[in-house]
C-alpha cells in the first residue's frame, strides 16, 4: 500500500495533487469520501487538479472533458480513455492507496 495523506488535510468538496515515487494523484474529498486517481487527462497532457470539481466529477483543464471520480470514465469528448482510479483505505487517519 503506498501512504498519500492525512485525511484531515484536505478540505471537503476539494481536490489536491499528491505526488509519491514521481507519481501524481488526485485526492478528492466529496461529501466526506474520498476518492483517488491518475491526475493526468487521457486526452492531452494536462492535470486534472488544475482544472475542477464538480461532485465526483472532475473537469480538464485544457478541453473540458469530464471525468468520473467513482469509476474513471470519460464523460464527455474529446477524452474517451477513462482514467485509472485506486481502491482506498483509511487507517489511523491516513489514506493509502493499492498499488
Amino acid at each position: 500500500m503506498i501512504k498519500l495523506i492525512n485525511i484531515n488535510d484536505i478540505d471537503n468538496n476539494n481536490m489536491i495533487q499528491i505526488s509519491v515515487n514521481n507519481q501524481n494523484y488526485l485526492v478528492a474529498k466529496v461529501n466526506n469520501r474520498l476518492y483517488v486517481t491518475e491526475d493526468m487527462c487521457t486526452h492531452e497532457d494536462a492535470e486534472l487538479t488544475m482544472g475542477c470539481l464538480s461532485g465526483t466529477k472532475v473537469k480538464c483543464p485544457l478541453h473540458g472533458s469530464y471525468f468520473d471520480l467513482t469509476s474513471g470514465v470519460a464523460l464527455n469528448e474529446p477524452a474517451d480513455e477513462p482514467i485509472k482510479t485506486y481502491n482506498t483505505v483509511i487507517k489511523d487517519n491516513h489514506l493509502y492507496i493499492d498499488e
